[in-house]
């Protein structure tokens, strides 16, 4: 048996690497595996990014944009200013 999708977590992600690409692949996985629709979808349509979309916010990822059938997902992070070694003199 295959191992299951699992949605991307946004505490998983750092300031260095604040966004993850999610392929085609992993859209339709998440979308057939969750959404409750009784037919498998094979092509990433507008249904299937609606509900990617709706599922990011749920998962409370900031930004979620889809460049042809992959999905980028981004997260807002605080950054914090280390002290120069200016400001220690």
């Amino acid at each position: 048996m295959a191992r299951p999708f699992v949605f991307p977590d946004p505490n998983d992600r750092s300031p260095n690497e604040p966004s993850v690409i999610v392929s085609s692949a992993q859209v339709l996985g998440l979308y057939n595996q969750d959404s409750g629709d009784a037919s498998k979808m094979v092509r990433v349509t507008g249904k299937v990014q609606e509900w990617i979309e709706q599922k990011a916010k749920e998962n409370c990822w900031d930004e979620i944009q889809f460049a042809g059938n992959q999905c980028v997902l981004k997260v807002k992070l605080a950054m914090r200013k280390l002290p120069s070694s200016e400001d220690a003199e």
